[in-house]
C-alpha cells in the first residue's frame, strides 16, 4: 500500500493507492471511499456529504477515456498507479506533502 498525502490550500486529504484500488480519506472523512474503481454510489456521497468532502474529488476522478485506460494500464503495478495520482492531484493544485510505502 502507498499513502500519498497532498494539500490544497489549508485542507490536507491522503490518497491511498492498495493494489488496483485507489482510496480518498481526510480529516473529516476518516473511513474514506473508494475513488478507483468509482464506489457505485461516489457521486452521490460526495454530494451529500453537505461540504465534509471536497468538490474537486468529483473533478478529480471523473476520468475521460484516454485516462480511463491509462489507469486500466497502471493497475499491474502499485507504484505507477501513484505517480498518475500524483500526476493528477498536482493538475487540480494540490501540493504533495508526502509519499510513504507500506
Amino acid at each position: 500500500m502507498i499513502k500519498l498525502s497532498f494539500v490544497i490550500g489549508r485542507d490536507i486529504f491522503n490518497i491511498y493507492v492498495d493494489g488496483e484500488e485507489v482510496w480518498y480519506a481526510d480529516r473529516k472523512w476518516d473511513k474514506g471511499i473508494r475513488c478507483v474503481p468509482k464506489d457505485k454510489d461516489f457521486i452521490k456521497k460526495v454530494k451529500e456529504s453537505r461540504n465534509k468532502m471536497p468538490a474537486f474529488l468529483v473533478d478529480l476522478f471523473n476520468l475521460t477515456q484516454a485516462e480511463k485506460k491509462e489507469y486500466e494500464e497502471a493497475k499491474e503495478s502499485e507504484e505507477k498507479l501513484a505517480e498518475i495520482v500524483i500526476k493528477d492531484c498536482k493538475r487540480l493544485g494540490a501540493k504533495m506533502l508526502s509519499k510513504e510505502i507500506a
